[in-house]
């Protein structure tokens, strides 16, 4: 069993980590132009196991090793959109396990309100 508020402060870190993401991501979009630049990425999925444990995820800025355009941009736009759908796909299914929880503890409040309780 896990300790109260753990799965929140979690969740609330993989919302961070996701956000930092997009920023990145969204920095990648607008150096595609820029020669030299080598894309980003963050990452902290591996940090997941740990993050149920200690309740933080620890998201890393990293750059990404990939092919070059003749300028020595590493930045491939396909990939960088893909990137941000995942990321929206992700925020919203943490956002939709939130909204669930706090559906039951409302639920539970109600209930422990209730008469004869």
């Amino acid at each position: 069993m896990s300790a109260p508020g753990l799965i929140p402060g979690v969740l609330a870190s993989a919302l961070q980590g996701l956000s930092m993401r997009e920023q990145v991501i969204a920095q990648n979009i607008a150096n595609i132009g820029t020669p030299d630049y080598q894309a980003q990425d963050v990452q902290f999925a591996a940090t997941l196991q740990q993050a149920m444990q200690s309740g933080n995820v620890d998201a890393q800025v990293v750059t990404e090793p990939g092919a070059m355009n003749q300028n020595g941009n590493g930045v491939d736009l396909e990939q960088q959109i893909g990137l941000m759908n995942q990321v929206a796909l992700i925020q919203q299914g943490v956002m939709d396990q939130v909204d669930a929880d706090e559906r039951v503890a409302k639920t539970i409040l109600n209930d422990l309100g209730g008469a004869g309780v």
